[in-house]
């Protein structure tokens, strides 16, 4: 179980880069996420390739993967464009607002009774995402668009969290990016600029470390650890994700990225939330 933990952060690093990226890479956000899947779905399609595993599905299990990769690509997009429209820092913070989805979420999904201490450490997540933005109300769109995209990714977990016992991580991984690029594909067709599809040097290097090093290897990985670990624990570690990345992002960006002193404040109150999980969960269950 340690070792599970361990790797679980490791992988909230590595996502904790891809709001950074994001802000690295020039191209709009819909064309960003097109390739992000685009690199992502070949790169595990030539690691089942070598791995010689043969996919195989029936058509309602296609479509359950093909529909949850859909709402991933949908995330994606406003996570990026959360960044894009405010700052790093934002679309991160907002993104830790994901547990609180997941604990009103994980019980409908389930038909199970809703756990008290879960929803409590959710509404402390709301507090403390409140205070952080009540003074940054001028990324108030950013803000909007950001818990949508939490919102998705709270859907997106709980759904995987039942596929993950049933096929190869991998396999979820290729299908859902697969359906994530055709998507965002379709959208492009009616609302893209074709000229942002020619990418600098700069922009590709950037999207392949996003697309490999902080997609492939975390998801995938992400979908395999959820065979132990609860949906609620994932998504509530991910709420270091923010702390990382606004740590990097100053530290990258500048003054660009310094927020003012109540959104690191209700930063900490996030943070929180992580430490005292644990705790309950050992207390009660």
């Amino acid at each position: 179980m340690l070792k599970d933990y361990i790797k679980l952060h490791v992988f909230v690093l590595l996502f904790g880069f891809t709001g950074i990226l994001g802000k690295l890479i020039s191209v709009d956000s819909l064309t960003l996420v097109l390739y992000r899947t685009l690199f992502a779905a070949l790169g595990l399609f030539v690691i089942l390739y070598f791995r010689k595993v043969k996919i195989q599905l029936s058509f309602r299990d296609f479509t359950v993967l093909f529909g949850t990769g859909l709402v991933l690509g949908l995330h994606w997009l406003c996570f990026f464009g959360s960044g894009k429209l405010s700052t790093v820092s934002v679309s991160l913070v907002t993104f830790s607002t994901t547990s609180f989805f997941t604990g009103i979420l994980e019980p409908f999904f389930f038909k199970k009774k809703m756990v008290w201490y879960e929803i409590v450490l959710g509404i402390i997540v709301v507090i403390g995402v409140s205070i952080m933005f009540s003074f940054e109300i001028r990324y108030l769109t950013g803000i909007l668009v950001g818990l949508l995209g939490a919102l998705l990714a709270a859907v997106f977990s709980i759904v995987n969290s039942r596929l993950t016992h049933r096929f190869d991580s991998q396999v979820i991984s290729l299908v859902e990016l697969s359906a994530a690029m055709f998507f965002m594909g379709v959208i492009f067709l009616f609302a893209g600029d074709f000229n942002s599809l020619k990418l600098s040097q700069n922009d590709l290097f950037w999207l392949l470390i996003l697309s490999w090093v902080c997609t492939v290897i975390p998801h995938s990985q992400m979908i395999s650890l959820m065979r132990r670990i609860s949906v609620f624990t994932a998504n509530l570690s991910l709420n270091l994700e923010p702390v990382y990345g606004v740590i990097l992002a100053y530290f990258i960006f500048g003054e660009s990225e310094k927020m003012s002193f109540e959104f690191y404040l209700g930063g900490v109150l996030v943070l929180l939330t992580v430490m005292l999980h644990p705790i309950l969960k050992r207390r009660f269950t």
